[in-house]
Formats: C-alpha cells, structure tokens, sequence
C-alpha cells in the first residue's frame, strides 16, 4: 500500500520527456533561436563592430550592475523556479521565458536610448543589438556568478578611449517623479 501511494503522484513517462524537452533542449533551442534572431538583425541592418562597441560601452556602469544582480538573482536564488511557479506545463515555462527576455530587452533598451518614452524606431540598431545581448546573458542560466557582462564592458570602454563612459544614465528618477507631479506632456 505505501508503494502505491508514491506512485501515484509520480509523472508519467511522457510528462517527464515533455518537461526535459522544455526545460533542458527546448531552453537550449529557444536560446539558440534568440542569438541567431539577433545576429540575422545585426547582418541586416549592416551593424558593425565599431558601432557595437559604442552602443555597448555607452551603457550606463549602474544599468550593468543592475545587469549582474538581475544575473546572480537569478541564477543563484532559485528565482526562475519561482517565477515559472509550480503546476504550470512546460510550454508555459517556454512562453513565460521568452516574455521576461522581452521585458529585459525593453529595460535596458530603454537604458541605453536615455529617453524616458521609448520610441524603437529612433533607437539604432547597434543599440538593439547590445540591448538584446545583454538581455539574453541576464536570462541565460548558470552565467550569474561571473561578471562577463562587467568585463565586456570594461573591455568596450578602453577600446573606445572612454568616449561614451558614464556611470548614471541621463534620466534621473526624480526628473520622471517631478515631470509626473507637474503634469508634464512629452517626457523624452
């Protein structure tokens, strides 16, 4: 009687294939989709390495710190687990993840551009490129105990002679706290 009742709440077979499926290759697959989406953008749009350098090191030093605790977070807090919950299928998981690599390209998008409203089509591709570079790294597992994003940008602002250094972005929360409280129109 004891072994019928731990079985009972064990998955089956193909529940288990369909969850390697989704959390292990389908991850991988989707993964993989997303860097060839980025460098098939970055062909497109004739992206070179000069303007992806400049895109890159332009980031503000406290979005890529903000970068690396998003990182660490999740990778080391079991943040993913309870992001995706429990009960949920596999697919949703999938669906779920690509949804928060469009949240963190937003955000750091948004970063980069230094506007408060975020018109995509003024943004340059290089930037788009970068934006989407960081995003993945943030959502890829296990790269939250190292510092690569750090270090590439290190690396891009000595390559660039520190010409787009900066460590605060241009838009401050208590210019977007004032701009609201007065009413204001266009913030960008």
């Amino acid at each position: 009687m004891g072994n019928a009742n731990k079985n009972e709440n064990r998955p089956g077979v193909g529940e288990r294939a369909g969850n390697f499926f989704f959390n292990k290759l389908g991850f991988r697959i989707a993964a993989t989709g997303m860097m060839a989406l980025i460098a098939w953008y970055a062909q497109e749009k004739s992206v070179t390495i000069a303007e992806f350098n400049a895109a890159y090191a332009s980031i503000p030093l406290v979005g890529i710190i903000l970068a690396l605790l998003f990182d660490y977070g999740l990778d080391t807090g079991k943040l993913y687990n309870k992001m995706l919950g429990r009960g949920k299928s596999g697919l949703s998981k999938l669906v779920f993840a690509f949804g928060a690599v469009f949240v963190f390209f937003l955000m750091f998008t948004w970063l980069l551009a230094g506007t408060i409203t975020l018109n995509l089509a003024t943004v340059t591709p290089a930037t788009l490129v970068a934006s989407a570079l960081v995003a993945l790294v943030v959502l890829l597992p296990n790269t939250g105990t190292s510092e690569w994003l750090l270090w590439l940008w290190i690396a891009e602002t000595i390559v660039t002679g520190g010409a787009h250094l900066t460590i605060l972005p241009a838009i401050s929360l208590f210019q977007m706290a004032v701009a609201v409280l007065l009413g204001g129109g266009a913030l960008g």
